[in-house]
């Protein structure tokens, strides 16, 4: 996935300031040398002005969100990749959470890409780049992980709110 698009599914699901933006980017953690950090803050910074000049994202008080423009093109961008569950289908507020922790390889980076946006569409919270809490996943879900067979790279555990600090 390129920068735009991840920056277009972060504003798509986590409308905010710049901050937010660049900490879910990058971890919250600062690269190692000063010319790494401009240079990553240089990028991105660029990288919103332009989606800005071509009316993917808007900017109102600070706050960066997406704009239908942005959706078409984050949707046209997605046809060949298979969409197991629709953007929208958070319903489930049940008290116990499921942990998500995976290590794809970066051969199959496509795949490791779809499973987070597939989290946030089943409304899930990024804790770090490859955690994730959220509700328990439905059955299927599981069943299609082992399909395209990245089962193996993720593991999960069963948390419930009063074990979360």
């Amino acid at each position: 996935m390129s920068l735009v698009q991840e920056i277009l599914y972060i504003v798509s699901n986590y409308p905010g300031g710049y901050r937010t933006i660049y900490d879910i980017l990058y971890d919250s953690k600062p690269p190692p040398s000063k010319s790494d950090r401009y240079n990553i803050d240089y990028t991105v910074r660029n990288t919103l002005s332009r989606l800005k000049k071509k009316g993917l994202v808007k900017n109102t008080n600070g706050k960066w969100s997406i704009s239908e423009e942005g959706k078409d093109f984050l949707i046209s961008k997605k046809r060949n990749i298979k969409s197991f569950f629709p953007l929208g289908n958070r319903s489930n507020k049940s008290e116990n959470k499921l942990l998500v922790i995976f290590d794809i390889p970066e051969k199959k980076k496509r795949h490791r890409d779809w499973l987070r946006h597939e989290l946030i569409s089943l409304d899930f919270s990024l804790i770090q780049k490859s955690v994730w809490l959220g509700p328990p996943l439905p059955k299927e879900f599981i069943q299609y992980l082992d399909e395209i067979r990245i089962l193996q790279y993720i593991k999960f555990f069963k948390v419930s709110e009063g074990d979360l600090i």
